[in-house]
């Protein structure tokens, strides 16, 4: 157990660093692009799916959170910020990256499952404002978060604000922690039994990486990811949990409105459910 223990944290502490420093790579640089990127967000309503898809598939949270900000002010419909929702895979995008950069997962899976995220988050956009038509949804519009534009760039703002405040305090010690767990008590269990999810037993961890993806947090679906990344889950689970997960994207909205968040979600599992549900039984 004590060699499981310090190779599990060995890995944790490593995967941890490289997240780190990836974080810091993409506050910078959707803090620097925002403007352009959302300039474009009312221009068509197609262009608003694949804007707010694209925002969401940006690792980590950073891109969630300026398209939680235009919803709640009123510039993001339904269907928006559901897209950004599906498409957002919050801090879990970071540590597969990691994991594909010391070769535990393959780049081409990475990239796979950002182009299916993305797809579906314009696909899942379109069905949701259509609900919402059909329905007659309304929602309300309250507050916004605020960005600091004139500051953001200095670099004792940015170190405090972005560096500590943000990632350092809200994110990495929970990814660690939630990483070391789950790679410590999987290398455990495989050390000591073997595990082999097939038939009912598959449907049955499908259905728990579905309610997992519930949570408004990121750590359970650390676990997803490294069963996933030693073949003890197929894709679909995968899919299924990154498509109704949106890390801490939705936080902000569900002190907005809870009425507003439980929609989204509520979509937002319906689809993810139902795609999953048909890749796990094609054998995906």
């Amino acid at each position: 157990m004590k060699s499981i223990f310090y190779s599990s944290l060995k890995e944790s502490i490593t995967i941890t660093l490289i997240i780190l420093v990836l974080m810091i790579v993409i506050e910078l640089l959707v803090l620097k692009y925002r403007e352009k990127i959302l300039k474009f967000i009312n221009k068509k309503i197609i262009l608003n799916y694949v804007v707010s898809s694209f925002m969401g598939i940006i690792p980590g949270c950073i891109g969630t959170f300026a398209m939680d900000s235009l919803y709640m002010s009123g510039l993001l419909g339904f269907g928006g910020i559901v897209a950004v929702m599906i498409a957002t895979s919050g801090d879990e995008a970071f540590i597969m990256i990691s994991m594909a950069l010391r070769g535990e997962i393959s780049w081409a899976l990475i990239v796979a499952l950002a182009v299916l995220l993305f797809g579906l988050a314009i696909i899942g956009g379109y069905l949701a404002d259509y609900i919402k038509k059909k329905t007659n949804m309304r929602f309300c519009t309250k507050c916004k978060i605020e960005y600091h534009e004139e500051k953001e760039f200095k670099l004792k703002h940015f170190f405090h604000e972005h560096i500590y405040l943000h990632i350092l305090k809200k994110h990495i010690w929970r990814i660690f922690l939630w990483l070391f767990a789950a790679i410590f008590v999987i290398e455990l269990l495989q050390d000591n039994i073997t595990l082999e999810f097939t038939g009912a037993s598959i449907f049955f961890v499908f259905l728990i990486a579905c309610m997992v993806a519930v949570l408004p947090i990121s750590g359970p679906n650390i676990f997803l990811i490294v069963m996933f990344s030693k073949g003890m889950i197929p894709f679909s689970v995968l899919l299924a949990n990154s498509i109704i997960q949106d890390g801490h994207g939705l936080l902000p909205i569900m002190g907005f409105s809870m009425d507003d968040a439980l929609r989204i979600k509520l979509f937002n599992f319906i689809f993810g459910f139902v795609v999953g549900i048909i890749l796990l039984v094609i054998g995906l």
